[in-house]
């Protein structure tokens, strides 16, 4: 995404244009300001309900839990679910044939599109975002298709309420 922009107006119209960083006034003092990560209050951990029947254990995950531990010092629980069987498909309003088809192309995407390949041109203004590479997970054996990684948990490392399993990422 690019960084600087500018409100332009056109008429009654107004736009946000994209501005190159070194198009960006001086006095402005922009291109020099950095923003500082907050010190925050620890937070208790962000969890998804638990309950039995819910979508989240209903059919429920085929691998898990596992963990990754995060560069911000927080850990975060994942498990794996079918595509199709992920708490956010069951809640997509489709139906169970439907949800099927959709797994099926999934299956064929992760098949088709190796992780290695660049699928997007680079952008030509602006720099793309960082990820923690602790979130770049690697599917158990046999769920390399079809497959998804879904978080249920993220807290900070050494919090006192820990899932049952020690698992990590790989």
């Amino acid at each position: 995404m690019p960084e600087y922009y500018r409100l332009d107006a056109d008429g009654k119209k107004t736009q946000w244009s994209v501005v190159s960083p070194k198009d960006v006034p001086l006095e402005l003092s922009l291109t020099q300001y950095r923003f500082e990560t907050p010190k925050e209050k620890p937070q208790e951990p962000r969890t998804t309900p638990d309950d039995p029947a819910s979508c989240w254990k209903k059919p429920g995950p085929a691998a898990g839990p596992l963990q990754a531990h995060l560069g911000d010092g927080s850990v975060v629980t994942y498990y794996w679910y079918r595509f199709a069987d992920q708490p956010a498909m069951l809640n997509a309003d489709l139906t169970p044939k439907e949800r099927e088809v959709v797994q099926k192309r999934v299956e064929m995407l992760h098949r088709a599109w190796p992780k290695d390949r660049n699928y997007l041109a680079p952008p030509d203004v602006g720099t793309l975002a960082s990820l923690d590479p602790a979130l770049i997970l690697t599917p158990p054996r046999g769920m390399e298709a079809g497959y998804v990684p879904v978080a249920t948990r993220q807290e900070l490392a050494g919090a006192a309420s820990r899932p049952h399993d020690q698992g990590k990422a790989r």
